[in-house]
């Protein structure tokens, strides 16, 4: 492969295309219902674009049972591997778990999957699934399921993105 040759792929896989601009439209400030194992809450999001149409980032605050909770997340899409990501961490935990997803349905869904540490429950490396749900320009879904595909499976959180 020649220089010119490599840098082509190189800037083609490095230029934001069109599932870049799906999460950009996402930009934006949310009031966030959701409930987590049969309890309700509130929180709000911050969603923004970071370098240079790249990269999304989330920054969610909420009370969680009367303790103040922070959580960071970025969502990409990567044209080398036709995938998107997604990474999240926050204040009531030192880990990062990272997982992979594609659309279905047209694009009206992306289904995330990976494997996260549960500290509270004392498991490593929990096979989980979330599926993001575009309900319309100003709003979608987040369901996490935990265990996806054995007898074990449930849904463990479900929220819902209103934009302000």
């Amino acid at each position: 492969m020649t220089e010119q040759e490599m840098m082509e792929n190189w800037m083609r896989n490095a230029t934001p295309g069109p599932q870049h601009a799906k999460l950009a439209k996402e930009s934006g400030e949310y009031e966030v219902s959701m409930v987590e194992r049969g309890q309700p809450m509130t929180g709000l999001a911050k969603i923004e674009m970071i370098l240079d149409g790249r990269v999304q980032i989330q920054n969610f605050t909420m009370d969680y049972n009367g303790m103040p909770f922070k959580g960071f997340g970025m969502t990409g899409f990567d044209n080398f591997t036709q995938r998107y990501w997604f990474t999240w961490n926050d204040n009531m935990s030192t880990g990062l778990y990272s997982l992979y997803g594609v659309e279905e349905d047209g694009g009206k869904r992306v289904v995330f999957e990976g494997k996260m540490d549960k500290p509270g429950l004392n498991m490593k490396q929990c096979h989980t699934k979330h599926v993001f749900t575009y309900l319309n320009d100003n709003e979608f879904q987040m369901e996490i399921w935990d265990f996806p595909g054995t007898p074990e499976e449930k849904k463990t959180m479900d929220m819902t993105y209103r934009r302000k």
